[in-house]
């Protein structure tokens, strides 16, 4: 009985997919990132890689906005963004290095690296996440998955953001972090309850300021 409960609930989604994505694409690439975020199981690596996507793409997006913004309220959202994430995906970086697990960490447009600092020889994304995972959860097979956010979309918000202007480029960067915070508030719920301390011990130290990143910009939102 259980079992036809959620055969009938993954029919009722896939349904539910498609319609999104026959009408709205860019909704339901959302979405969809929004099922992965909650999924039942996490990997140290599936946590940090997303993670570290979601960084980068905030520090990146963060700089547009503290410049190209037209409200100065949104100017200052941006450069708390550069700020806060710069930080968080430091300690992300040594935190992968400790567990041995790759990030994708191949440079942007720019040569700006997911910790906000700049390479010397910038390149384009590249897919960098199929290694091994030597300090997976227990019964992790060893071997990363790509979930989620693929490091595409943090070029494609870049080029997105770079076309817009004035209040345009306000209304697409404030709705854009509102659904990158939602969404990295679930991710990182899932890994502050990870068996994990290290990774424990970093989800939950961040999670807070996720939470305050999204009550303030939620509050834009309604300007």
């Amino acid at each position: 009985m259980k079992n036809h409960f959620y055969i009938r609930k993954i029919a009722a989604m896939a349904i539910a997919i498609s319609a999104i994505s026959l009408n709205y694409p860019v909704k339901a690439e959302a979405y969809l990132f929004s099922i992965v975020y909650q999924q039942d199981s996490l990997t140290n690596a599936q946590f940090l890689q997303q993670a570290a996507i979601a960084g980068m793409k905030e520090v990146l997006t963060g700089k547009l906005a503290a410049d190209k913004a037209s409200d100065k309220k949104i100017k200052a959202f941006g450069q708390m963004m550069v700020d806060d994430h710069s930080k968080a995906n430091e300690e992300l970086r040594a935190l992968a290095k400790l567990k041995k697990i790759d990030l994708p960490m191949s440079s942007p447009e720019g040569g700006q690296r997911p910790d906000g600092r700049v390479d010397s020889a910038p390149e384009n994304l590249r897919d960098t996440s199929r290694t091994k995972n030597t300090a997976g959860e227990a019964g992790n097979t060893g071997l990363s998955k790509k979930t989620g956010a693929e490091e595409s979309t943090v070029t494609d918000a870049i080029e997105k953001l770079k076309a817009l202007n004035g209040t345009a480029f306000d209304k697409a960067y404030v709705d854009m972090m509102v659904a990158d915070h939602q969404n990295a508030i679930a991710l990182f719920e899932k890994a502050s309850m990870t068996s994990d301390q290290a990774i424990k011990a970093y989800a939950s130290k961040y999670l807070p300021i996720l939470k305050k990143h999204l009550k303030q910009v939620n509050a834009l939102a309604t300007k």
